[in-house]
């Protein structure tokens, strides 16, 4: 039961939104994050196709895709907002109970909205939801090995997959990946299998699939994921364009208080397990 208290904690985590508008600061190391202080944006719900998911997922694809991108994900038009509220590129992850010491890392704080097909009220629904990304793509598999005893995929590793570091295509060509994942230039892939399960069991695949998860290649951001069966689009939502030119923020995937709760969750159970 406790064990899948967490694991539900872990799926809420990649449920929640997404931000905001680039700048150029000097970091550590190879890769560079984006983000400031008042960045904004917005991502919509673009097609939901409740027959076929519940062929791919069955009677219970409505906890699937709520479960994992948030109450109100299945109404196409819905618009779901985020603001980032402060950003420290910085921040010290730590991860040393795991015997992997401080690790570096970009720390997000935001507001977001929740989905909804109306107008976004004045305040916010969640207010200081915080993510942290991490520098070095060779630690996010380090966490995801040491933790999970297993390889990185999007579900394992969603606390920091809200936002990456650019080189994009080459910092998810640096993670080690679980079988039928990967990762096709600035996109992860993960081509889903009929009788597959989710990485933490909590739903099963019953349909082939392919599921993608999209980053712009410029920011970094998480622009979008979309799930196809049979070649076709059956769920999928994107990031929300002001002008065709050029993407007017950039996609943080706001894995709020929760992500962060997930985690000491983990630690804690593992903590007395080893006592």
């Amino acid at each position: 039961m406790k064990k899948t208290k967490i694991i539900l904690l872990i799926l809420l985590a990649f449920s929640i939104a997404f931000s905001f508008i680039p700048t150029a600061t000097p970091q550590i190391g190879t890769y560079t994050f984006h983000g400031a202080a008042g960045n904004e944006k917005t991502l919509v719900v673009r097609t939901a196709n409740n027959a076929s998911l519940e062929i791919v997922f069955g009677p219970g694809y409505v906890g699937v895709i709520e479960g994992s991108f948030g109450s109100g994900a299945l109404m196409v038009g819905a618009k779901k907002k985020s603001l980032v509220t402060d950003v420290n590129f910085t921040h010290k992850i730590d991860y040393s109970f795991f015997g992997l010491g401080f690790l570096d890392g970009t720390l997000y704080n935001t507001s977001n909205w929740d989905w909804t097909k109306g107008s976004f009220g004045a305040v916010a629904d969640s207010i200081g939801d915080m993510v942290a990304s991490l520098y070095d793509p060779t630690d996010l598999t380090a966490v995801v090995n040491t933790i999970f005893a297993m390889n990185v995929t999007i579900q394992n590793g969603a606390i920091h997959f809200a936002q990456l570091p650019t080189s994009v295509s080459q910092y998810l060509g640096a993670i080690v990946w679980e079988p039928k994942w990967e990762n096709v230039g600035n996109t992860v892939v993960h081509n889903a299998v009929a009788g597959d399960w989710h990485s933490f069991y909590t739903f099963q695949y019953l349909h082939n699939c392919t599921e993608t998860w999209s980053y712009d290649s410029t920011y970094g951001s998480w622009i979008g994921y979309k799930l196809q069966a049979n070649s076709t689009t059956i769920y999928e939502f994107s990031i929300e364009l002001t002008t065709a030119a050029e993407i007017p923020g950039f996609g943080l995937s706001v894995l709020t208080v929760a992500s962060l709760s997930t985690m000491v969750v983990l630690i804690l159970v593992i903590m007395k397990k080893r006592k």
